[in-house]
């Protein structure tokens, strides 16, 4: 039985304007009850509102309720230190939601935020990656052009799971690291609205009846590929891992082999290495 009476995947966008359908945010639920259809939303405030809203109706009726982004919650070791002075992503969410705008609308600062981190590391990057009508001379248009920032491209977790593209990428497909600066900063300010009811997986250890975790959605991508009768791709992965995911055995995926201070400054996928065990939870409820 699931320790959580709930469970929502989110897959985030980076979009700059109000999208809906393929590549826009979609939101997928699992539970003891009979569960919706996937949800999608135009923009980034319309989910958090959304967020914000099952957050609360979770605690006022006692769940425990697990969400899942599919963005990185933390980048490679020494980011964080060099950055804010402590080595915890958590401490980037804070920095990021105090530097990124985005409204309404989905207008953002997002590459204008990288080029001033980049400006705060030595040689050129880490991040890269930018639309070319965008003179942002500190973030270059291609990964290729930076040499000396001293980081790795990928986090330990990344490893264990195949295709992950780096945080450090910000443009074009599988830009990560655009969904994940903003998906940091809204985040930070859903840790602060809700205070000791809410927990950051890994990084934070204490029990909270509301939990929020990495994954990646191309983890479970097989059945993904069997699917029939969703709208696209990204209704199917949401749906299906949140299944999975409710399916599953939570004590095994959330235990992995890493040291505790990895996991407080990279975090760490949930599902990373156990792709099998997940495809297995699908397979055995059809």
């Amino acid at each position: 039985m699931s320790q959580y009476d709930k469970i929502l995947v989110v897959d985030w966008s980076a979009n700059s304007t109000p999208k809906r359908g393929a590549d826009s945010i979609w939101i997928g639920q699992s539970g003891a009850d009979a569960a919706p259809p996937p949800r999608n939303f135009a923009t980034r405030a319309e989910t958090m509102t959304y967020l914000h809203a099952e957050v609360a109706a979770a605690l006022a009726m006692g769940q425990r309720m697990l969400i899942s982004f599919d963005i990185g919650f933390g980048f490679p070791s020494g980011f964080a230190k060099s950055l804010t002075g402590k080595a915890e992503a958590l401490a980037v969410w804070d920095w990021l939601a105090a530097h990124i705008t985005d409204d309404d609308k989905n207008r953002n600062n997002r590459f204008q935020v990288a080029a001033e981190i980049n400006r705060q590391f030595l040689g050129i990057g880490p991040f890269w990656g930018r639309p070319d009508r965008l003179d942002l001379p500190d973030l270059p248009a291609k990964g290729s052009l930076r040499e000396g920032h001293g980081l790795a491209e990928l986090r330990q977790t990344e490893a264990l799971c195949a295709g992950a593209h780096p945080m450090w990428k910000l443009y074009t497909t599988g830009s990560v690291g655009s969904q994940s600066l903003l998906g940091m900063a809204h985040l930070s300010v859903l840790r602060a609205e809700f205070g000791q009811a809410l927990a950051v997986w890994p990084m934070e250890s204490r029990d909270a009846p509301i939990t929020l975790a990495e994954t990646y959605l191309s983890i479970i991508d097989s059945a993904v590929k069997e699917a029939e009768g969703y709208p696209c791709k990204d209704a199917a992965q949401v749906d299906l891992l949140a299944r999975a995911f409710f399916g599953a055995d939570m004590t095994k995926l959330m235990s992995p082999d890493a040291a505790q201070s990895v996991l407080r400054e990279e975090g760490w996928i949930l599902g990373a290495g156990h792709a099998a065990h997940l495809l297995d939870v699908l397979a055995s409820s059809v």
